[in-house]
């Protein structure tokens, strides 16, 4: 059983069995605790769906804490995008809830850790206007780039060092292929994946 399979985004493989499904509960539910523990940022990185976007798996009463990991979605290049009922699809999805370790998922059923897909597509490569604001079907590559928040906000060396926070973030840019075999690339985002703060 292929682990990209397992823990790839249930918004983009919705036909998970029960021991796969409680495999994924426990996959997730582990990060959270090392995450709690040793103050580390989980970020997923996948591909081979042909689109990109941008998931997130989050407590929504507490953002940002241990129990936030964000999930950036990419592809090849040369890969074709899927067709557009399929996108709409996927972008129509509901978001999903990660049930307690050993309980099978249940959808509809709150709990303290809640998976949906960011909005960051708010038009489309010729600017028009579109209505699959989580999912874009183009080519497309993420470039990543690791940096120091308080450098970035001016911040630095304000506390009576000559040192950032030694806290990196990320910020992921979605490169998008334009109109056409040669259209011009077109950027999305940042999607800004914040450091975590000890003890949350």
């Amino acid at each position: 059983m292929s682990p990209r399979y397992v823990y790839k985004s249930r918004l983009l493989n919705p036909l998970i069995n029960l021991s796969q499904d409680l495999e994924r509960t426990y996959f997730i539910r582990t990060l959270q605790g090392i995450s709690h523990q040793r103050s580390i940022r989980f970020t997923f990185l996948s591909g081979a769906v042909n689109t990109c976007g941008a998931g997130l798996v989050h407590d929504p009463s507490h953002p940002s804490d241990h129990k936030t990991m964000y999930q950036l979605i990419s592809s090849s290049v040369v890969n074709t995008p899927p067709p557009s009922y399929v996108m709409k699809l996927l972008n129509n999805n509901k978001p999903l809830y990660i049930p307690p370790n050993g309980q099978r998922s249940t959808p509809q059923q709150p709990t303290d850790t809640k998976e949906d897909m960011m909005e960051i597509f708010s038009h489309d490569v010729n600017g028009q206007p579109t209505n699959n604001r989580k999912l874009m079907a183009r080519r497309n590559y993420v470039a990543v780039v690791v940096y120091d928040p308080e450098i970035v906000n001016g911040t630095f060396g304000q506390t009576g060092m000559n040192r950032g926070s030694g806290k990196l973030s990320l910020a992921a840019d979605f490169l998008v292929q334009g109109e056409g075999a040669y259209g011009n690339v077109v950027k999305f985002g940042p999607v800004v994946v914040p450091s975590l703060e000890y003890g949350r």
